[in-house]
């Protein structure tokens, strides 16, 4: 059987009073209502959902059984996202070795989740494409729903929305894979008259400097990517593109609770860093201290990563975000509390991340 889908396009013009993209949901139905709720979405609206709906987060099939009501009820257009493609590959005859290879690296999953609703123990089957065959049957609605989303949208002869990327309108490939896995699409991609708003690769992976989760809105590339790490990050938040008369802005929302500062908290931020092994090389010299891994930029710069951020193995050391960057606090600020560890606890302050001394943080939720 061919796994591959042939690119889906939809060609669009609209003109609502407010459009609004969100990408990389992860089965993560709260935040998604929560999105929804802040931005106040209604009927007059459009909303655009970048793929990567589902996958890595816990509430897959609630996520999908939601999009399919609102679509009902609003103005929904969904793009298809790399992670959405596991039903596809689901669909017998299916490599045994890397059935089990993702089950093994991913906690959440739609696929444990309909086994679950089956009373089926995925680490006892015998037949695989049995029980492949069996979820798609007894889950046809959901495998529909995905298949038919879109994999590239063209709004209004100006916008181009994609999960992954895409280089060239003119030229659009036959087949959906490198529309939907883009990696490094931001730093990677050259300018074009039209904008590409896109997910998939968290923007704070784009970062050398303040950790940052916002949108990255780049009106020379002419390229907005919307990716904010919801569930795939530590410090992760849902992103909400929001266009009105042609001008963007956005908000987030995510799942830290939220404190105060209760005095000014001043920091010797000369030159802030952030590292990360997808974009730089960093070097490891064994040190650590408490929770975190100490490690180096190519120029000797230290930086501080996070326990869970961190793996080492035969290839070697890889850090997924380090920084020096500790936070800056004014008495009153209202902050969101990452993780509380020693000796620094990771804070978030308006989509920056970084560290402060764990003997400031209170212990007060609000």
């Amino acid at each position: 059987m061919n796994k591959r889908k042939e690119t889906s396009v939809l060609t669009l013009n609209l003109n609502p009073n407010r459009m609004f993209f969100i990408s990389d949901i992860h089965g993560d139905l709260d935040l998604l209502k929560k999105a929804l709720l802040t931005v106040k979405f209604d009927k007059e609206d459009v909303l655009f959902i970048l793929g990567d709906i589902i996958e890595k987060g816990k509430d897959n099939l609630a996520v999908l059984d939601y999009l399919m009501y609102l679509q009902t009820k609003y103005q929904v257009y969904i793009l298809a996202g790399n992670c959405d493609e596991v039903l596809r590959y689901i669909i017998p005859p299916v490599d045994k070795e890397n059935f089990f290879s993702y089950l093994a690296k991913t906690k959440y999953s739609i696929i444990k989740e309909m086994a679950s609703i089956l009373n089926l123990d995925l680490n006892k089957i015998a037949d695989v494409d049995e029980v492949c065959t069996l979820l798609a049957e007894k889950f046809k609605k959901y495998y529909d729903f995905v298949d038919s989303f879109y994999d590239l949208i063209i709004l209004n002869n100006k916008y181009v929305l994609v999960h992954g990327g895409i280089d060239d309108i003119n030229n659009i490939p036959k087949y959906n894979e490198g529309l939907l896995k883009y990696d490094n699409f931001y730093e990677i991609a050259k300018p074009t008259p039209y904008y590409r708003i896109v997910g998939h690769f968290p923007v704070v992976n784009y970062t050398t400097k303040r950790p940052c989760n916002n949108p990255i809105i780049d009106n020379y590339k002419k390229i907005i990517a919307i990716d904010g790490g919801n569930i795939v990050k530590l410090s992760g938040q849902l992103n909400v593109l929001i266009l009105i008369n042609d001008e963007f802005s956005f908000l987030y929302v995510d799942h830290y609770p939220k404190q105060i500062c209760k005095k000014d908290i001043v920091t010797p931020n000369t030159q802030p860093i952030h590292l990360n092994s997808y974009l730089d090389k960093v070097y490891y010299k064994g040190e650590k201290i408490g929770d975190f891994y100490i490690c180096y930029d190519k120029n000797g710069n230290k930086c501080y990563s996070y326990y869970t951020n961190v793996r080492i193995d035969s290839n070697g050391f890889f850090c997924y975000d380090a920084t020096n960057y500790f936070m800056p606090l004014k008495k009153n600020d209202r902050y969101s509390l990452i993780v509380k560890a020693f000796p620094f606890s990771i804070v978030k302050n308006n989509g920056y991340v970084g560290l402060i001394d764990t003997n400031l943080v209170i212990n007060d939720e609000l």
